[in-house]
């Protein structure tokens, strides 16, 4: 099982560890490049593309290894021509689940924690980078929905 951890609550850097031992840390940017993160010596960056919601995972040489369709409620990350679903079933994106082949919960990806600034994944069946991708994906859009609640909350205010 894997758990993010955010540092320092006002930062946005996580530390990442699988079943109690420690496997990275990343932190989360704005701009095209969501995330970066170094998994076995081998560097992967999170690309995000602003207006369609879409996520990639590249290598350090640049080549897309998986992607997302939009995130919203249900979404599908592509990986090596394989589709894997994911499904929200908590409100206020605190829970996604992973379906498995036969559409049953394989997997979930569930925030908790002070603030929702802790992240558990539990997705058997995929590689250990893949789950990372995920885990990061998850925050990257919990981060854009707050930003764009912000921008509406001021503009309401007529701020």
């Amino acid at each position: 099982m894997l758990h993010a951890k955010r540092i320092s609550l006002p930062s946005q850097e996580y530390e990442l560890s699988e079943d109690g031992q420690a496997l990275t840390t990343f932190s989360l940017r704005r701009g095209r490049i969501g995330a970066r993160f170094t998994l076995h010596g081998a560097g992967y960056d999170v690309r995000t593309h602003r207006f369609s919601g879409v996520y990639e995972l590249l290598d350090g040489g640049g080549t897309v290894v998986a992607s997302t369709d939009r995130v919203r409620r249900s979404w599908n990350m592509t990986c090596s021509e394989r589709v894997v679903p994911f499904r929200r079933t908590a409100v206020a994106d605190r829970e996604y689940t992973m379906l498995g082949d036969d559409g049953e919960p394989a997997g979930t990806i569930r925030r908790t924690g002070h603030v929702r600034s802790e992240v558990t994944a539990d997705l058997p069946g995929l590689e250990l980078v893949l789950q990372v991708f995920v885990l990061v994906v998850v925050l990257l859009r919990r981060r854009r929905k707050r930003a764009a609640a912000a921008v509406r909350s001021t503009s309401l205010a007529g701020g």
